[in-house]
């Protein structure tokens, strides 16, 4: 785990901008996620230097439900003055989820250098760091459009149906979200129309279970024992409620953790859970209350994979 390639903590970070037009700040661009407007942040501003950008209002298609086209991120990143050698620095209030759901995303288009902020926006005002109203004024750039979106590190609800039973899902929501007490984190109202519940197989482990109580990751070799369970070798569909949390989690595992195979579900329990005859099962085992559940595909029954 290379994490000098992954994350920048607060206090690199603060000397990057003592200068940021000298060596090691060049070429850094630094953004934050928010959404709706909100920033999640606990004082007004931004990080100095800092571009915005909504998770909403610029990285999600504003008519489906999907994430923007190529064209449409090349001109996002172009109007902020990114370029495609750039390094760019993600942040975020709100546990740092809308940060690492950007990270993902730009993943997902093809951008190469890319960071978090280790313990994002709460971390940075927790040391008195700076903040600002000032947007920063950066000249657009002419950003390629991508030939297209890495799918192997996005799942779609058709790849969470064929995972039951054969390959590994993991909910990274709250044990209360998990458990079908409810469907959406503790403080936030309901989705109406969607079930509670996980799916069915589902393991559990939550996208905290990677972090300190500053927001900021844990250790490798507390991770590798915190995801030790996993199958290292097998295919792993992260889920949560929208898409932040796992992203989260997909980072500690695909980018931390080096897994070569494991893949965010943006469409999320918000697609899932709302879905006609959705295989969906309440309470702390990964499989419900049945020992061989009727809802398990229609396959052959030598292609279920049943529980020991």
């Amino acid at each position: 785990m290379n994490r000098e390639n992954l994350l920048i903590d607060v206090e690199r970070l603060q000397e990057l901008l003592k200068d940021p037009a000298g060596p090691a700040g060049a070429g850094l661009v630094l953004v934050e996620i928010t959404d709706g407007g909100n920033d999640g942040g606990g004082r007004p501003g931004r990080i100095p230097g800092a571009v915005r950008i909504d998770w909403t209002g610029d990285l999600q298609d504003p008519v489906r439900r999907d994430l923007v086209g190529p064209e449409a991120f090349a001109a996002l990143l172009g109007r902020h003055g990114i370029s495609e050698d750039d390094t760019v620095v993600f942040y975020s209030g709100n546990n740092n989820w809308w940060a690492a759901a950007g990270y993902w995303q730009f993943r997902l288009y093809g951008h190469r250098e890319l960071r978090l902020l280790d313990g994002g926006r709460a971390r940075w005002e927790a040391v008195g760091g700076a903040l600002t109203t000032e947007a920063p004024e950066r000249p657009a750039t002419a950003y390629p459009v991508p030939a297209g979106l890495d799918e192997t590190i996005r799942a779609r609800r058709e790849d969470v149906l064929d995972h039951i039973g054969r390959r590994t899902l993991l909910d990274v929501r709250s044990l209360e979200e998990y458990l079908g007490h409810t469907n959406t984190p503790p403080g936030v109202p309901d989705d109406i129309g969607v079930r509670c519940g996980h799916a069915l197989s589902a393991t559990h482990i939550p996208w905290h279970t990677a972090i300190h109580a500053d927001g900021t990751f844990r250790g490798e070799e507390e991770l590798r024992a915190a995801y030790g369970a996993l199958d290292p070798a097998a295919t792993t569909v992260l889920y949560c409620r929208v898409g932040w949390r796992s992203a989260h989690s997909w980072f500690v595992l695909h980018e931390l953790l080096g897994l070569g195979d494991v893949r965010n579900y943006d469409g999320a329990w918000r697609e899932f859970g709302s879905l006609i005859g959705a295989p969906i099962v309440k309470g702390p085992n990964a499989w419900g209350p049945d020992p061989i559940p009727s809802v398990v595909p229609q396959r052959a029954p030598s292609e279920v994979t049943t529980r020991a």
